[in-house]
């Protein structure tokens, strides 16, 4: 899609680690149908996805300056956009607001943590570790029901997609090397400014990897509200996507006013 001078704003949405575009699953297809004289733009980070066999970057900044050359490529205009992302993808949101502050109109926060807020047992849930170790050591077929387990608590809804998650990853799969530069990236990301910019913050209650505490510890430090679902796991999207939409929906229409 070539970049217009009058083109509405596009909605970039990034995910988190070791996870591809078609991860969305129908939360993408969602937003496209809210907003659809809008672009909706997934992004690949460097090393997943259709990119598997690129490096993934050393550093949230330079995972940053990737997606704004995937921007480019697309034709789309990288200085007005609204960001939706989870996890890692959070991380990546707030380093581009902060490197970049003229390029985001606004950013959706999903199940987010960072340093210095938040403790790295709080940032992965300590508990979850012999699960977390098993994942390298397991076939396509275990690895993803592994992550599913973890990122999901919503198990029964989501066969068909545990069956396009190992599909993907047979099809894409993410090296050794680049989920080791993915996993430091993250653990090593620290921010350094509050956002000028407003920010929807979004959490699971009951997120099994990552504490809700961690979103909490945002919101207190930007003194922001912090929406909460009851019950969906750390793949917030991936279990209640209706709702996300919707609070992205009252997000945007605050904006207007």
């Amino acid at each position: 899609m070539k970049f217009q001078k009058d083109s509405p704003r596009p909605i970039v949405l990034i995910r988190g680690l070791l996870r591809e575009q078609r991860h969305w699953g129908d939360f993408r297809k969602q937003l496209c149908k809210q907003y659809p004289h809008r672009p909706v733009i997934c992004l690949d980070l460097a090393g997943n996805g259709a990119r598997f066999r690129v490096d993934s970057p050393s550093s949230i900044r330079k995972m940053v300056n990737d997606l704004r050359v995937q921007l480019r490529l697309e034709e789309i205009n990288p200085y007005s956009i609204d960001i939706v992302a989870i996890s890692m993808g959070g991380m990546i949101a707030i380093e581009w607001m902060t490197c970049y502050p003229n390029e985001v109109d606004s950013a959706v926060l999903i199940n987010t943590s960072t340093r210095p807020y938040s403790p790295f047992y709080q940032r992965l849930n300590w508990r979850q570790l012999p699960t977390i170790f098993k994942i390298f050591h397991s076939s396509p077929e275990r690895k993803e029901a592994l992550i599913l387990s973890l990122t999901s608590n919503n198990l029964h809804q989501h066969q068909g997609t545990l069956k396009d998650w190992v599909r993907w990853r047979e099809q894409y799969p993410v090296s050794s090397r680049n989920t080791l530069a993915q996993l430091q990236a993250a653990a090593r990301y620290r921010v350094r400014y509050s956002p000028t910019k407003p920010v929807l913050l979004l959490a699971s209650e009951q997120d099994q990897l990552v504490n809700v505490a961690c979103s909490k510890a945002l919101a207190a430090h930007w003194h922001l509200p912090l929406f909460l679902h009851p019950n969906a796991g750390h793949d917030l999207p991936l279990d209640e996507p209706e709702w996300v939409c919707e609070q992205i929906e009252a997000f945007f229409q605050q904006r207007a006013l």
